[in-house]
């Protein structure tokens, strides 16, 4: 389980010793903490309002397997259903990735401009993220570890 982090080998040894369930918990809390750190640097590299709302994160435990996926990006995340009076203006989850990945191809309605605020984005973040990964996850060991020294 320790495997996810790099760089910090007395927060690896925590959770070698501790274990189980509460290292889970800390490392998904500290997953969580960095994917939104992500998702803000994406969302401030973007300049359309509209776009800036398909950026989003999603955490998931496998049950099938034992793991986490963990994903930040451009329509990720649940999708609300498209309304039945018709479309609107502005970029919904479903054509983000036009947006973001520039496909020419939108059935003779010009080509729409190159975004490259998720590269950016993860780019500029990626150092900040780790850390409030390895902040959250020890926050929350200690959390853990006092709750365990009380009982």
């Amino acid at each position: 389980m320790s495997e996810f982090l790099t760089g910090d080998k007395a927060l690896d040894r925590a959770l070698k010793e501790i274990g189980g369930k509460v290292a889970q918990k800390a490392i998904a809390s500290g997953v969580r903490a960095g994917l939104g750190e992500m998702r803000k640097a994406m969302r401030a590299a973007t300049p359309n309002s509209s776009a800036k709302k398909t950026i989003a994160a999603r955490f998931k435990r496998k049950k099938k397997f034992g793991r986490v996926e963990a994903k930040v990006g451009a329509g990720v995340g649940k999708f609300k259903a498209h309304s039945p009076t018709g479309g609107g203006v502005g970029i919904s989850k479903q054509s983000a990735p036009l947006y973001f990945l520039n496909r020419k191809h939108r059935r003779g309605r010009g080509v729409m401009p190159t975004i490259n605020a998720i590269p950016i984005g993860a780019a500029t973040s990626r150092a900040s993220a780790l850390l409030k990964l390895q902040n959250k996850t020890r926050q929350v060991l200690e959390k853990e570890a006092a709750k365990l020294g009380r009982r």
